[in-house]
């Protein structure tokens, strides 16, 4: 992609348009990986760890390198903040009368 960029002769904010749209695109494509693989590992969370559940997601997705490393820390990540939430949640409803 890059490579036709430098062959482009694109005005400089056409050049910054380009890249930040791409840069968003990319944004994009990894948070549906993100969403897609939480999915999975919930589906298959009675059965399979968590780190088995994205190896095998990330097997099937082939997204490559560095993208599937960006995949995998965001869903340890969200789930990670989302067990937080779910567990401080639960401690508030218990301490309700």
């Amino acid at each position: 992609m890059f490579g036709w960029l430098r062959r482009r002769r694109l005005s400089d904010p056409g050049r910054r348009r380009l890249l930040i749209a791409l840069a968003r695109a990319e944004e994009d494509l990894i948070e549906t990986h993100v969403r897609n693989a939480v999915a999975v590992y919930e589906a298959v969370a009675n059965e399979l760890s968590l780190d088995r559940a994205l190896e095998v997601y990330l097997e099937a997705a082939d997204p490559g390198e560095p993208r599937a490393t960006m995949i995998a820390r965001r869903v340890m990540a969200r789930l990670e903040t989302t067990g937080r939430r779910r567990e401080r949640r639960l401690r508030v409803e218990d301490a309700e009368p």
